[in-house]
């Protein structure tokens, strides 16, 4: 549901994540920081081009999150952004297209045959090599295909809060008391150590505000993951659900394509939850009628049920397995007035001389003092309540709905939308 292009910036600031999220990890196993950063450095992360970088530079980033958080990564722009100093877009895409044509043909072989063609311009070598590179298209990316992530065996996390799974599913179709037909879908979250569901519940649509809806209430009830595992569904491999992450600190993974079996114990636990709890709905007197009951007598069917019945694989009860660790569980260390903020999605804009910036096709005015400027909106996508206006690191205010016809009866000069 995220229809907001990708910020270069934050998209280079998350793969600084992934490093330092990875350091955090062999810290907690008791490596030193020393060894932990020569072997960073080691690693090639995954940008798009393959490459290992410094120990010093894996370093600086590690600082620079522990003292400014995910803000801290976010690199400055470069201020020829976007263009290749050698390489012009008609050069460039002939390259790719050859290389694409010729995938199993080394790009200095390529190259040699472009020497004997008429072009105006080719140029070196290095530089081609280079925005290959950038662009994917360099011969280690092409051999690699798509990047694997995600655990491929039989697995469980060591502790409680160490890994989360989440996935979707149809829920049973209501009937309201107005007749209108309803069709709801499953949003779950399972802990995979205790099997302890942090929270589930039923929404009309399986998008990105159901998903970060749930995910709010689990890290409210039972504290903050280091990792959450998914599948490859829009929801959450969306720019919006990596941004909320990486403020969270939480590791984002997911599974591969057509690798359902890798996350079977989120689905057993659905197939556990259908057979259970709503296979019961059909009995005569426990039929409900809207989401707020549903999603109510699916919680007292967690709460005295499940989390009370011993799993055939821990011979445990998730609650029990779950409080035994309760004192190692990384609690929100912040208000939930300001969770709310974590959770909103970031838009550039430039202000109009009106006064004025667009969401959505819907016109708000911020102070006229930002005339012009260019400002970060940081704001809930799916209700647009709340819409803070950012520049240059600071909050400047709030950006309300325009009233026209308020403003038309002001003084001053006039800008009709």
């Amino acid at each position: 549901m995220n229809n907001y292009p990708e910020n270069r910036q934050q998209t280079v600031a998350l793969t600084k994540f992934k490093a330092v999220n990875w350091i955090e990890e062999q810290l907690r196993n008791g490596c030193r920081l020393s060894s932990t950063l020569r072997q960073a450095s080691l690693c090639p992360w995954p940008d798009n081009t393959g490459r290992c970088y410094a120990a010093r530079t894996i370093e600086d980033w590690w600082y620079a999150y522990r003292k400014e958080g995910f803000e801290g990564l976010q690199p400055q722009e470069r201020s020829d952004k976007g263009t290749s100093r050698k390489i012009d877009a008609e050069i460039g895409r002939f390259m790719i297209d050859q290389v694409s044509m010729y995938p199993n043909v080394p790009v200095k072989v390529l190259y040699q045959n472009w020497q004997k063609q008429d072009l105006d311009y080719l140029p070196p070598i290095r530089s081609v090599y280079r925005y290959l590179q950038r662009q994917g298209y360099d011969r280690k990316s092409i051999a690699s295909g798509r990047l694997d992530t995600g655990p491929t065996k039989a697995f469980e996390a060591p502790f409680v809060n160490d890994l989360w799974m989440v996935d979707f599913s149809p829920g049973p179709k209501l009937r309201t008391e107005e007749g209108r037909v309803i069709s709801t879908q499953l949003c779950i979250i399972i802990d995979d150590h205790s099997r302890l569901i942090p929270y589930a519940a039923y929404y009309e649509t399986a998008d990105t505000a159901a998903f970060l809806d749930c995910l709010k209430e689990s890290l409210i009830r039972r504290g903050v993951p280091i990792k959450l595992y998914t599948d490859q569904g829009g929801p959450f491999i969306c720019q919006h659900t990596r941004i909320v992450c990486a403020n969270l600190g939480i590791r984002l993974l997911h599974a591969k394509p057509y690798h359902a079996w890798s996350k079977g114990k989120v689905e057993r636990v659905i197939q556990t939850l259908q057979q259970g709890f709503e296979s019961s709905l059909r009995l005569e007197g426990n039929h409900v009628h809207s989401l707020d009951e549903l999603n109510r007598k699916c919680s007292e069917w967690i709460q005295i049920t499940y989390h009370q019945r011993k799993h055939s694989s821990t011979n445990e009860t998730p609650e029990i397995r779950y409080h035994r660790a309760i004192g190692n569980i990384r609690r929100l260390e912040v208000e939930p007035a300001t969770l709310d903020s974590l959770f909103f999605t970031r838009l550039t804009r430039r202000v109009r001389k009106d006064g004025t910036i667009r969401i959505k096709n819907k016109l708000f005015e911020v102070d006229l003092s930002l005339r012009a400027q260019q400002v970060e909106l940081r704001f809930n996508p799916f209700t647009l309540g709340r819409i803070e206006v950012w520049h240059q690191e600071a909050l400047c205010g709030l950006a309300n709905p325009v009233n026209l016809h308020l403003n038309s009866e002001t003084g001053g000069s006039k800008s009709y939308a």
